[in-house]
């Protein structure tokens, strides 16, 4: 692919990402239910990195996002590819049961592993049902469960739960101290939306393609865990709202919304471990250069170190460490970082410390 093209298919990325302009100098806040719309749906397997997915394209608070789930406006659950995402509340349940029987079907075996009968699993959902009306933290679930005779131990109450948020029965409420609670989604969330099959189909796949545009048709179904097949039956009912251009060998979709061209660079960013900039695409070629993947994913197995990102592409990496009242910000550059880049690094680590209320000390390696 040429330099020119693969930059231009980054630049409309950042802007689709919501990551563009850089954190800071949009004019106000986006409010949390805002950035859930329009992007689907937001990686939140790890708490920390989910948040900070939301507040680095809302210039939100931790705070202000937590209240976000209080007040019910979004939510952690189950939808697709049998991991965790922050979702609108209003769409928990009708995208679990869209894209989450695909991985339902998948777990015969690791249910097998773990002694989980079908009876379990169904136990489970009639106790849930009756004692889940206010949020209920993870070891008070696991007790639930014992005391109704179903054994807790391992991993049986992780797939016990996940397997009724992934039914589109549970979801997950606030945060009790550093754990999570689940609760029922039709007692925690005021309003689901039921959408029809085809309405809820072309929905999910337009919000992906306009939030991560330009993908290819294989970057979908990754996304959502689907098959190719579901993916070109929802793009033909959202029709000429989508739009395909022919680069470098492959056919890209974006939506017609689009921006057109997008002038200027992305600017310097402190992305979380899983973020969508990376975790949404079934290939990263466009954003992560091959040379620095190993140090992105050391042990090419999904676990991502969190990323500097210059201009739509990975250009560093960071982890953060806590002191005696500060936050330190260690950034490992893969590249030759100029003046102009470490000034943005430093205005996007200032942002990270509002995001967390805390004061933070940015380090880079060899600076």
């Amino acid at each position: 692919m040429k330099v020119g093209d693969r930059r231009r298919l980054r630049r409309a990325r950042m802007a689709a990402l919501g990551l563009m302009p850089a954190l800071g100098t949009a004019a106000a806040p986006v409010p949390a239910l805002s950035v859930a719309r329009w992007m689907g749906a937001l990686q939140a397997q790890d708490y920390s990195s989910g948040v900070w997915s939301i507040g680095v394209r809302s210039g939100l608070t931790l705070v202000e996002i937590e209240q976000a789930v209080v007040d019910r406006q979004i939510v952690r659950t189950w939808p697709m590819r049998g991991t965790i995402h922050w979702v609108p509340a209003e769409d928990a349940r009708w995208m679990c049961e869209l894209l989450a029987p695909r991985v339902l079907a998948s777990l015969g075996p690791r249910y097998a592993q773990l002694g989980i009968t079908q009876d379990d699993v169904e136990r489970a959902g009639v106790i849930f049902e009756e004692h889940l009306g206010e949020p209920m933290s993870r070891p008070d679930v696991l007790s639930l469960l014992a005391d109704h005779g179903i054994d807790p131990a391992g991993q049986r109450t992780y797939h016990l739960v996940g397997h009724h948020c992934m039914t589109g029965l549970l979801c997950q409420g606030p945060l009790a101290g550093r754990q999570p609670t689940f609760v029922l989604i039709d007692q925690w969330v005021p309003l689901s939306r039921k959408p029809s099959r085809e309405q809820a189909m072309t929905t999910i796949i337009e919000r992906y393609v306009r939030s991560h545009g330009p993908v290819t048709e294989k970057d979908i179904a990754g996304w959502i865990g689907g098959t190719l097949a579901f993916v070109r039956e929802a793009l033909e009912l959202i029709g000429d709202r989508i739009t395909r251009e022919d680069v470098g060998g492959q056919t890209w979709v974006s939506h017609a919304a689009a921006t057109a061209a997008v002038d200027g660079p992305g600017g310097v960013h402190l992305l979380p471990q899983w973020d969508e900039f990376l975790l949404g695409y079934k290939s990263r070629d466009v954003t992560l250069p091959d040379e620095h993947v190993a140090h992105v994913v050391p042990g090419r197995n999904l676990v991502f170190q969190p990323t500097v990102v210059v201009d739509g592409e990975v250009a560093g990496v960071w982890r953060r460490q806590e002191g005696k009242g500060t936050v330190a910000l260690d950034v490992t550059p893969l590249t030759r970082l100029t003046a102009k880049a470490l000034r943005g690094l430093e205005a996007s680590s200032a942002a990270y410390g509002r995001f967390l209320g805390r004061d933070v000390e940015l380090r880079v390696e060899g600076d």
